[in-house]
């Protein structure tokens, strides 16, 4: 265990430069007898005699004293470049941002948002992954996420603070010749009787199972998918529509079917994007400012 202290060490290298007690005093504007007093200790913990004391010529270093400078000197800049570092960290440009996503939102959102704040905080590093919502959740609580990119249902958010980044409204997935297609817009009234592709992601499948209650419509299931990419090619192929809110903005599936995206002329409920986080003095800086800019990256794409 270290003994001696950076004032100490500051004191020896000042006597050193200085060629004397009284002269590294003065030159530190600090008394005498506490000068002498940090080399008595400096000595005393190292077990080094670090100066030949001269009465009316000062002090000089020791064999000892001229090896142990070095040190100090290497010693205070790294001191110096840990203090760098510190003050780096309170003013929030370096550290690392543990971040989850819900892995439905991960392809859309989370390599832009990670890239973008790289870009504005190139310190600041940050390690993300997927998982599920309930997972994502536990993992926020328990902290070993300080931030998760999320829907704001199908996982138990409470006691979490809860940001909402996007509020986006579902759409009407149809195959490419299907007459819906040509319609600016449609009623789900009107989908009633057509048979319909269901998106049985976590969270996703009771929103738009709500959603259909809503209307009073409850179309036959034709096709069940936990698969985005999935449900995209069933209705391509004809299974029939799905509502979606998450859908690239090409309009061919994987199997490279023709589709298309028709917006809802009903008032529906949107589905939110938030970033979770945890609230109060469980919150870090870096947590607290990321949330601000995840919700300015959120603008940029949304308005």
């Amino acid at each position: 265990m270290v003994r001696f202290t950076l004032r100490q060490c500051a004191y020896f290298r000042a006597v050193a430069c200085e060629g004397g007690i009284a002269q590294a005093a003065r030159a530190m504007n600090i008394s005498q007898p506490s000068v002498a007093q940090a080399l008595a200790k400096l000595e005393d913990v190292t077990g080094l005699r670090l100066f030949e004391r001269h009465h009316a010529r000062g002090a000089t270093l020791t064999a000892e004293g001229r090896a142990f400078l070095a040190h100090v000197e290497a010693l205070e800049l790294q001191a110096e470049q840990v203090a760098r570092e510190a003050a780096a960290l309170a003013a929030e440009v370096s550290g690392e941002i543990r971040l989850g996503c819900f892995h439905t939102l991960a392809a859309f959102y989370m390599a832009g948002l990670v890239r973008s704040h790289l870009d504005a905080y190139p310190g600041v590093r940050i390690r993300a992954q997927e998982l599920g919502l309930a997972p994502l959740a536990d993992a926020l609580r328990e902290g070993s996420l300080d931030a998760g990119l999320t829907y704001d249902l199908g996982g138990d958010l409470r006691g979490l603070d809860l940001t909402e980044l996007a509020a986006i409204r579902p759409s009407v997935v149809v195959a490419a010749d299907h007459p819906v297609a040509r319609l600016p817009s449609v009623s789900l009234n009107d989908l009633g009787r057509e048979p319909y592709v269901m998106f049985d992601g976590p969270g996703s499948r009771g929103y738009f199972e709500a959603l259909l209650a809503e209307h009073a419509i409850d179309p036959p299931v034709a096709y069940v998918s936990t698969s985005l990419e999935a449900v995209r090619s069933a209705v391509g192929n004809g299974f029939g529509f799905t509502l979606l809110v998450m859908h690239p903005d090409s309009n061919l599936s994987y199997d490279r079917k023709p589709l298309a995206v028709v917006p809802i002329r009903d008032a529906v409920r949107p589905l939110r994007i938030v970033l979770a986080t945890r609230g109060g003095a469980a919150q870090s800086a870096l947590a607290r400012r990321f949330a601000i800019h995840a919700r300015q990256h959120f603008e940029s794409r949304h308005g």
